[in-house]
């Protein structure tokens, strides 16, 4: 049995251990004038504690209140019970003790139980066998641990209930954050006449700001490679789907919590797929729709310039985006109250089943006959995916009856126009290689003799420059080209050979530069030549491996126009 002692309130002094931090001052008032009536009718618990040199004193664990409320009636001693214990058994009595009291606040409940887990070491398990509480209680109320600071002093005001707390709780914090500004700040809640969200409200708007279905990602879901620290998104916490305690409405795929690991992810699918089709799939379309902003619009206008043939999505270009058609679904007699309403569903079902199957036979005897095009979408809703495109023009010629031949030659004709792109893309990029290697001051430093290639070089670039005489002897006819020229000469007068063949060197490395090689083909040319002779191995290296790129596009081009020849007997 244990002795209740009486220890005199100077004595005992508050625990540092204590996970309460707070103490409603009106409550002790009340406390204090109902210890002057009756005393203190339940004692404290307190240990042994040698907080100062040579003097014993003694650490609350359980009683604080009363403690206060006693010195607050000036009471000198107080009934206790002092035991034995460590920090550990100590803490583990503070928070038992603070969870069983009536006026526990929801986020001094929620701190308890993180506190059991992070010093105690207890789990889930433990907590709901310790408390008697579900599984479901306990998960949400550590969720609230994750609330911003903002929203817990809200919820704490009440100007936030536990039903709003903890849908927000699940959102990340720098989302949380965000929805405060927007919506819970005094100055936005002042700005539109806050009254407050339902919470129907509230999971809407979270819905539609902040969370992404999985269902409608372009990526794979277990892909682990798109993002190695964040792991696929079947098993990330972050999936509604991983955890359905808290997400009991979640859909099977689940709702993606972080929109910058989805953003990210998406993004790097793209540039992956993207990179895949233009490779692998040369009779796929490239493809964006007609309205772009923003972003979106200036990586089209990016990619376009950088030479990636792409087409528009509208009525205006006369492409259109054809979806597979949707089987209806059967009406189920339980959803109905009315059996005639349940007979006059069936029927309208099997009239929609009929509409159905003739769309899919439609559907099917165009993509077989070439009219839909497959395309990768670049931007919109769906980029990064791949969908069906169909020209509107189409409609015209199969009335004529000419659908598959007169399209088997348009095909024909964009792949031939892609293959001459891929040579010059393979040129452009076996001069951009080349123009690195002559890049740094390796090369405008040598002091040798110009070579053959060199002066080849030299003779291109200057044929721009030549005089009008000059120019009539060489081109037979007269351009009338003026090249100023009267500050070059002195500064040429007082160069040393060596000097000479530097500037030389280095003039013809700037004057051959160009960002685009195929327009001004013969400096593009002769650069090359030069990076040939001055760094044959890389060079080699480089080119072959472009070739073999190349020729293995170019073998599923050619395999493709031979297959269209063949399947409409055209011969080209």
């Amino acid at each position: 049995m244990q002795t209740i002692e009486y220890i005199s309130t100077g004595d005992i002094r508050s625990s540092e251990l204590n996970p309460r931090k707070t103490f409603d001052e009106n409550s002790i008032a009340e406390l204090s004038k109902s210890i002057t009536e009756v005393g203190i009718l339940q004692p404290i618990i307190l240990r042994l504690s040698h907080f100062k040199k040579g003097l014993e004193s003694y650490e609350l664990v359980c009683g604080e209140r009363r403690w206060r409320a006693a010195k607050q009636v000036g009471l000198e001693r107080v009934p206790a019970i002092v035991r034995e214990m460590n920090d550990q058994e100590a803490l583990d009595l503070m928070i038992t003790e603070n969870l069983q009291r009536k006026d526990v606040s929801l986020l001094e409940e929620a701190e308890a139980f993180q506190n059991l887990i992070t010093h105690r070491k207890y789990d889930i398990a433990t907590l709901v066998s310790r408390f008697g509480k579900s599984e479901y209680y306990i998960r949400h109320r550590l969720k609230l641990n994750d609330l911003i600071p903002e929203f817990k002093n809200l919820l704490n005001q009440d100007v936030i209930g536990l039903g709003h707390a903890t849908e927000i709780c699940k959102l990340q914090a720098k989302d949380q954050k965000e929805l405060y500004n927007n919506s819970y700040s005094e100055e936005s809640r002042s700005k539109h006449w806050w009254t407050g969200f339902t919470i129907k409200q509230l999971k809407s708007n979270i819905e539609r700001e902040f969370t992404l279905k999985l269902e409608e990602a372009p990526f794979s879901l277990d892909d682990k490679t798109l993002d190695k620290k964040a792991g696929p998104c079947t098993t990330c916490p972050k999936n509604t789907a991983s955890n359905l305690i808290l997400f009991p409405d979640s859909p099977s795929t689940g709702v993606c919590l972080d929109r910058s690991c989805f953003k990210r992810k998406s993004d790097i699918h793209f540039d992956r797929e993207l990179k895949r089709v233009q490779e692998d799939e040369p009779g796929v379309i490239l493809a964006y729709p007609g309205y772009l902003y923003g972003e979106e619009e200036k990586r089209v206008a990016d990619l376009k310039k950088n030479g990636t043939p792409a087409v528009e999505v509208s009525w205006k270009t006369g492409w259109m985006e054809v979806s597979e058609p949707e089987k209806p679904e059967v009406p189920q007699e339980s959803e109905f109250d009315d059996p005639d309403d349940y007979k006059e569903a069936l029927s309208d079902y099997e009239v929609e089943v009929s509409d159905y199957e003739e769309q899919v036979k439609e559907y099917q005897e165009k993509l077989n006959a070439g009219v839909l095009r497959k395309a990768f979408m670049l931007a919109g809703n769906n980029k990064g995916k791949v969908v069906f495109l169909e020209p509107r023009e189409q409609e015209e010629s199969q009335s004529s009856g000419n659908t598959g031949t007169d399209y088997a030659g348009q095909q024909i004709q964009e792949l031939e126009s892609k293959d001459r792109r891929n040579q010059e893309l393979t040129f452009e990029k076996l001069y951009v290689s080349a123009k690195g290697l002559l890049k740094d001051e390796g090369y405008h430093n040598i002091t040798d003799q110009l070579s053959e290639n060199e002066m080849t070089a030299l003779y291109v670039i200057m044929l721009s420059r030549v005089t009008d005489e000059l120019e009539v002897e060489i081109y037979g006819d007269q351009k009338n080209r003026y090249i100023k020229n009267e500050e070059k000469l002195p500064a040429a007068l007082k160069l040393s050979p060596e000097q000479g063949l530097k500037i030389i060197r280095n003039w013809l490395r700037r004057e051959l530069d160009s960002a685009n090689p195929i327009y001004l083909i013969s400096e593009a040319k002769a650069l090359i030549e030069i990076a040939r002779e001055r760094y044959p191995e890389q060079l080699t290296q480089v080119e072959l491996e472009l070739q073999g790129k190349y020729l293995k596009r170019k073998e599923k081009i050619d395999k493709l126009i031979e297959d269209l020849k063949t399947s409409t007997g055209k011969s080209l």
